[in-house]
């Protein structure tokens, strides 16, 4: 259910845009094993803001992993770690998709 990822470096900046490039770490491994996330969407799901993230380099791929954190303001991002927390972004994150499918986008 989690992304069991933290957050290592952003360069300073203090607010998410999509297409932005973050570099997370998996909880557990040396902050010199991180990877590179783009924000592909940034959803408001219950008065909370989540990052929909994709590995770097799987964005040219025609499937690609998907990862939610929890924005929680200033720098700090949160594995979402309740199931119904969970289900609810992955629901918004699907009507999204599908709304894009039926737009041809």
């Amino acid at each position: 259910m989690s992304d069991d990822l933290v957050m290592d470096d952003f360069q300073g900046e203090t607010d998410y845009e999509v297409g932005d490039v973050i570099a997370l770490v998996e909880e557990g491994e040396d902050e010199d094993q991180s990877r590179d996330f783009r924000i592909m969407y940034i959803l408001e799901v219950e008065d909370k803001s989540y990052l929909v993230l994709v590995p770097v380099d799987q964005e040219d791929e025609e499937e690609y992993e998907v990862h939610f954190l929890r924005y929680e303001g200033k720098d700090v991002l949160e594995p979402i770690e309740d199931d119904a927390e969970w289900e609810a972004v992955e629901a918004t994150f699907e009507v999204l998709m599908n709304e894009m499918d039926q737009e041809g986008v």
